[in-house]
């Protein structure tokens, strides 16, 4: 069995306003939006008379970024500090991490820190990477990876301790 990422999804309190961040300043393409409401939708949630306005935001690679925006319940908020149970964060690999810091900086959103280069012995050694909020204050993470020319090929270890064997 085959499983892979097929979408992220963020409920935001202004749909417009996150499509704006993510499509506008992060340059995400938008794909559409809508309404959705139903049994479907019921089902789904688990919450009777659900109703909600959703975007679609090209993720790369087929995935998506799915925005949805809830007019039925009514929005309650969360807390979404990345270091409380439960909160999480998007990474989103990026080409140059300081032409974003200064867009997202001069257009007000709030950003953390200057881009930060790792320098711990890994997979994530010269990558460059920050933080940001979006409009509801999810963790937006820009990474920048160096390039590293092509992939590496692994052996097969399961093939390999048969040999071994």
């Amino acid at each position: 069995m085959t499983i892979r990422l097929d979408h992220v999804s963020v409920t935001a309190a202004d749909l417009s306003a996150s499509i704006a961040f993510y499509g506008d300043l992060l340059g995400l393409p938008f794909l559409g939006r809508g309404q959705m409401e139903g049994p479907e939708l019921e089902t789904i949630v688990g919450i009777p008379g659900a109703k909600l306005l959703w975007a679609e935001l090209a993720l790369g690679g087929g995935q998506v970024l799915e925005l949805l925006q809830y007019l039925s319940p009514q929005n309650e908020g969360l807390d979404p500090r990345p270091w409380l149970s439960g909160a999480t964060h998007i990474g989103l690999a990026v080409e140059d991490v300081d032409a974003l810091h200064a867009r997202l900086s001069e257009a007000g959103v709030p950003v953390r820190s200057d881009p930060v280069e790792i320098h711990e012995d890994g997979s994530w050694y010269g990558v460059r990477c920050l933080y940001a909020s979006d409009p509801d204050g999810v963790t937006v993470e820009l990474v920048e990876r160096p390039h590293v020319g092509p992939p590496i090929v692994l052996p097969d270890l399961e093939a390999a301790r048969v040999v071994s064997d």
